[in-house]
């Protein structure tokens, strides 16, 4: 029965080599009968020596004719192997570029809103506002670059999964890092009458701030979501040199035997959903992705019906390099009127992202054109006989339309070379090298008022 087993690369290798071995044979033997044959003039042994060589060498070329056959069945199994593997390698490319393009496209859907909202918190800053709704429009900034921050690991999750997000590491102390997150659940746990505080810090950690944040924002939310009474604590401690930041509730805990698998994908463990609302259980699973990036270890402890103590152990920082990575909310306050008479074409195609751009800006002094295209802004600019100090376009506008195209089709309607200004959520190399290579400056939704004032004075 033919062997239908496939060779390995060691057996290929010693059947050429055997083939080999044995042509070489063949040719001592002829070499050797000629020889003999010079030596012997008797008839009766150079036929006997003929008799023999001709068995011989019929032995190995039935010997050789089976092992070519083996080589070319195994050449033909290998390119049978090497197409499916090619045609494997172009579907996983098609459907790389698929889930490029889905996760390009849901960035700058879900962050719409959130831009436009941004953009309404960022008119107010400055306005003249009370001390307490100063805090207010101070921490809806706060909680809207959270839930950016929070949308962006959403939407990357595949690449936290393939090591695409690199973090940024830095020394920083830990009393500026709480302070800049934990006033905003103060806030919230008052609401439900719960005492959120923290404990003040001397301790300096190096780690990815950004990163960390997230995860001690999801400890956060999930403390106050399902705590009823009592209150929430953070605090920081130092054991075996490394720093432990802790966060202690005293809400309804979890039981041992579901510990386990809280960090899982689509996992959520309380039963009574009416404590916490419905969530799809996402949380804990990119706590679990950041921690291992940044080489952070994450521990809990709970004892169900009184509460839960999740820890994040980090490794110490210097003091002498410590860094202030952590801007006030205080920088999105412009002086009103700053940039008073300028005129600014804005192209975007979503109405309240024009309708927020237009307040901001207007509360600058600004006169703005806005329109969800080119042929609309360029419409109502020449009816009202302006040309444009600067053009802000969105990167996605409607159908295959771009910003670029935007900035393009306005700027060949004016001699002056006109200034303008991308606004995107897609975080691609190839976009940004293409907009550098276009001398095309980028911002990144949310727009942050005092940046994109900024990049204004001094484009103009």
């Amino acid at each position: 029965m033919e062997d239908k087993r496939r060779l390995s690369d060691e057996e290929v290798k010693r059947l050429i080599m055997e083939n080999a071995r044995l042509n070489k044979t063949v040719q001592v033997l002829m070499d050797r009968v000629e020889q003999e044959m010079d030596q012997q003039q008797d008839s009766f042994t150079i036929f006997q020596t003929a008799i023999k060589l001709e068995e011989t060498v019929n032995q190995r070329t039935n010997e050789l004719s089976d092992l070519n056959r083996r080589l070319m069945k195994e050449l033909h199994e290998r390119e049978k192997v090497e197409k499916k593997l090619q045609i494997a390698k172009k579907q996983a490319e098609e459907a790389n570029k698929s889930k490029t393009k889905f996760l390009a496209t849901a960035s700058h859907d879900l962050r719409q809103p959130l831009n436009a909202a941004r953009l309404f918190a960022g008119s107010l800053a400055g306005s003249d506002l009370s001390a307490e709704n100063a805090r207010y429009v101070a921490r809806i900034g706060n909680s809207l670059d959270a839930l950016d921050d929070l949308l962006s690991i959403l939407l990357n999750i595949s690449q936290l999964d393939a090591g695409g997000i690199i973090p940024t590491f830095c020394h920083f102390r830990l009393q500026d890092f709480l302070g800049s997150i934990v006033p905003d659940y103060i806030q919230t746990g008052q609401e439900k009458d719960l005492n959120v505080r923290m404990v003040a810090s001397t301790h300096v950690v190096y780690s990815d701030p950004r990163l960390l944040e997230t995860i001690l924002r999801n400890f956060l939310s999930n403390a106050i979501r399902y705590t009823k009474t009592g209150g929430v604590v953070v605090g920081c401690r130092v054991r075996q040199g490394k720093v432990i930041i802790q966060v202690a509730d005293s809400g309804i805990g979890i039981r041992e035997s579901q510990l386990e698998g809280i960090f899982e994908e689509f996992i959520q463990v309380h039963e009574d959903h009416a404590i916490g609302g419905r969530g799809i259980g996402l949380g804990l699973s990119i706590v679990k992705r950041i921690s291992a990036l940044l080489d952070a270890r994450i521990t809990v402890s709970s004892t169900y019906g009184k509460g839960s103590i999740f820890n994040i152990i980090l490794p110490q920082g210097a003091a002498d390099k410590a860094v202030s990575p952590f801007t006030a909310r205080a920088a999105d306050i412009v002086a009103e009127s700053s940039l008073g008479g300028r005129i600014i074409a804005v192209i975007d195609n979503d109405e309240d992202v024009l309708d927020g751009m237009k307040a901001l800006l207007g509360k600058w002094g600004c006169v703005t054109v806005t329109d969800i295209s080119a042929d609309g802004a360029l419409a109502q600019l020449i009816a009202q006989d302006k040309t444009p100090d600067i053009i802000i376009a969105d990167y996605h506008l409607n159908g295959d339309d771009t910003g670029i195209d935007a900035v393009a089709e306005i700027r060949a309607e004016f001699s002056d070379p006109i200034p303008a200004i991308i606004i995107t959520s897609d975080r691609d190399s190839g976009l940004v090298d293409m907009l550098e290579a276009k001398e095309l400056p980028l911002i990144y939704k949310p727009v942050i008022a005092a940046r994109l004032h900024a990049l204004i004075r001094h484009l103009i």
